[in-house]
């Protein structure tokens, strides 16, 4: 029997050490000459920027050029045409406090494909200590009505942590699909976003589409080219979201695709039958999408409002970085198609820093690695299709999951094995919230480093084509021209979710002292909190814009201009150190609304003005020691509810037999304007 324990205890060792993640190592120039391995460090203080290149060592023969622009705009302009091999990094000494820079990193000439030479390129970001605090723009909300009518408080919850997370969410409720293939209802659909769109004031469109529910899927796709998975049979008329973000894109319905082999009925495409003919973006999206749904899956036995239910726990949980969902530092990958690869070192060092990328040498096991090892922002699992059974024994200990191979990442179907899977995937139990497939080259996304949301990250490598060049790359296997800009893209998650966290501030109070309405709150339980910011709106859902000018460094704010029906919102910020710089990062706020009536209290009546009986039924008696000139009542919520303007004597009874059982604040004003404000229960 000792044996058999020794034994069993270093089996479990192995498994254990064989499962332990290991730091990446790759040689980028004497087999993976596509990329430059590049990441940044920031000096905020001498406002200078160090663009690192990891893979100098062994770089002893071609000279570097680092281009570099302004973040979000374009084109590049040349920095240094000719920084010598081996050089370690290059210093910037052109940048400011505040800013944020993007650089490409290439080496001339390095490999080919298709008899063309292409040269090596990364990229990286500089963030300069730049804010996220502020107000971050608007989105649009597509949920089917089912989902609003049977979660309803789920549902009121992510509207209200959309809001609280810096969005103005315009809401659009529409009929749940009936069918996999809708028809016309995609062109109302169509029509109600660009009509969101486009009454947007033009400095402020929205930048997010989040698509909840079995919301009616458009259909694009008519032309004989390579299948975004390069299955013949997998051609045609497949999911098309980019229909509803391309808001000025001009598809039509006019081609046949009719292979008569086909064995996906629904990726046939015909005249007039609202399946579009476009296989390539028509224009830029204007926005990011993804999309929550969980219908008609077999790899999971639940309800589809279940499954919605318990994504929605899951997006909440995260935001408010409940315990056990905390994301962390690091990252990990696991070897598979070139493109993909090249898309992990392009995007993962600056996300972690590549100290906090980690490669999986050890086989299939991938679940149970990342399960050891994590948790991860993200895994590229990079070869294989997602086992759901491993999802289902050892969840997936990743917030954003992807992987490159072929089948399960088109969720347009009714899933059947492999198809859809991407979607059964979000509704497993696990860490995951965003599934990717990098076969539609989805595959270079470093601006998440800033901390700005995933999805608009994608954006960026989602409108790139042979002609713009937004994010250069070169064509490769599985990554030619024929792939990018393809309106068959799969994101699926919330587009707006960050790869960063701020624990949220708890127990948000606002008190009326001495006629200032002062908030107060406790601090959370997260290290590096530098203080909290402060923001107001008009209503629950309204913009809500930041009015504290610097960090709060206390527990308590006071509201100079405190409007009784304003909602108030407070934040906790911290410092984030990603490896393309350093930004400031705010958490979910948590908001209340001015529901108080600022006392204005003369000490010399305070204590003689009396209320009897207070809980009341239907009347109440007021006595005072001067004439009472006014008196209004309020609603909690600041609303005027009733007013005397008549003079009255300094003894009264006041008939309140039509208010609802409930607290209301008193106000009275007296004769020689003297006036105090009371609270009153009406309890019938």
């Amino acid at each position: 029997m000792k044996k058999i324990k020794i034994f069993l205890f270093i089996y479990a060792f192995l498994i254990h050490y064989l499962c332990l993640s290991q730091n990446f190592t790759f040689d980028f120039n004497s087999s993976g000459r596509r990329v430059c391995l590049v990441s940044s460090e920031v000096d905020p203080a001498n406002e200078t920027v160090k663009v690192i290149i990891h893979d100098s060592l062994s770089n002893s023969t071609e000279p570097i050029i680092i281009n570099r622009r302004k973040f979000g705009t374009y084109p590049w302009t040349e920095m240094v045409s000719d920084l010598p091999a081996g050089s370690g990094h290059w210093q910037d000494t052109v940048v400011n406090k505040g800013e944020i820079w993007e650089y490409q990193v290439r080496r001339k000439n390095t490999w080919n494909y298709n008899f063309k030479i292409y040269d090596a390129i990364g990229y990286t970001i500089a963030a300069m200590v730049s804010d996220n605090t502020d107000y971050k723009g608007q989105l649009i909300l597509v949920a089917a009505h089912d989902i609003p009518d049977l979660l309803p408080e789920k549902y009121f919850r992510l509207k209200k942590e959309l809001t609280s997370d810096g969005w103005f969410v315009n809401e659009l409720i529409v009929s749940r699909a009936a069918k996999w293939d809708s028809g016309n209802e995609v062109v109302t659909i169509k029509n109600q976003i660009s009509g969101i769109y486009n009454n947007a004031p033009g400095n402020d469109k929205p930048k997010l589409l989040f698509i909840l529910g079995h919301v009616p899927l458009p259909r694009c796709g008519s032309a004989d080219i390579d299948s975004p998975d390069f299955h013949e049979y997998n051609k045609g008329a497949r999911g098309c979201d980019v229909y509803y973000a391309d808001i000025d894109g001009i598809f039509t319905d006019v081609a046949t695709y009719n292979p008569l082999t086909h064995n996906i009925p629904l990726g046939y495409n015909f005249p007039g039958d609202f399946k579009w003919d476009q296989d390539f973006f028509p224009s830029d999206i204007e926005m990011a999408f993804g999309r929550i749904d969980f219908a008609d899956l077999t790899d999971i036995s639940s309800p589809e409002i279940t499954l919605i239910e318990k994504y929605l726990d899951r997006l909440s949980n995260y935001r408010n970085v409940a315990p056990g969902f905390d994301m962390g530092d690091k990252s990990g990958f696991y070897l598979g198609y070139d493109n993909s690869n090249d898309g992990s070192y392009r995007s993962l060092p600056n996300i972690s820093g590549p100290e906090n990328v980690f490669q999986n040498y050890n086989g299939p096991n991938h679940n149970q690695w990342v399960q050891v090892n994590g948790p991860f922002k993200i895994y590229m699992q990079n070869l294989l299709i997602p086992d759901v059974s491993d999802w289902q024994t050892y969840g997936m200990e990743a917030t954003v999951f992807s992987s490159d191979q072929s089948y399960w990442g088109f969720g347009d179907v009714p899933q059947t094995g492999d198809y859809s899977r991407i979607r059964s995937l979000l509704g497993i139990d696990s860490k995951c919230v965003i599934a990717l497939w990098t076969t539609t080259s989805i595959n270079v996304f470093h601006q998440a480093c800033t901390g700005m949301p995933l999805g608009l990250a994608m954006k960026e490598i989602m409108n790139h084509n042979a002609s713009n060049q937004y994010l250069e790359k070169p064509q490769q296997k599985y990554d030619t021209q024929d792939l990018w800009n393809r309106t068959h893209f799969a994101f699926y998650g919330d587009p707006g979710l960050s790869l960063y966290q701020v624990a949220p501030p708890a127990n948000l109070k606002l008190t009326d002292l001495a006629g200032k309405a002062v908030l107060t709150w406790e601090s959370p339980s997260d290290t590096g909190i530098l203080g909290y910011h402060i923001y107001k709106s008009e209503s629950e859902f309204g913009k809500f814009e930041r009015v504290s000018d610097s960090i709060i460094k206390e527990n308590e704010y006071t509201i100079n201009d405190y409007l009784t029906g304003n909602w108030y919102m407070v934040k906790s910020v911290k410092k984030i150190t990603s490896g393309c710089g350093q930004f400031i990062h705010p958490s979910i706020g948590k908001s209340l609304p001015g529901n108080i009536i600022l006392s204005e209290k003369d000490p010399d009546v305070d204590s003689f003005i009396q209320l009897f009986p207070n809980p009341f039924k239907n009347t109440i008696f007021i006595k005072a020691p001067l004439p009472i000139e006014k008196i209004e009542i309020f609603s909690v919520l600041g609303k005027k509810i009733f007013s005397s303007l008549y003079i009255v004597g300094p003894e009264n009874h006041l008939d309140l037999s039509f208010l609802e059982n409930n607290m209301y604040i008193l106000k009275i004003k007296l004769t020689e304007g003297k006036i105090n404000t009371l609270k009153i229960i009406k309890n019938n």
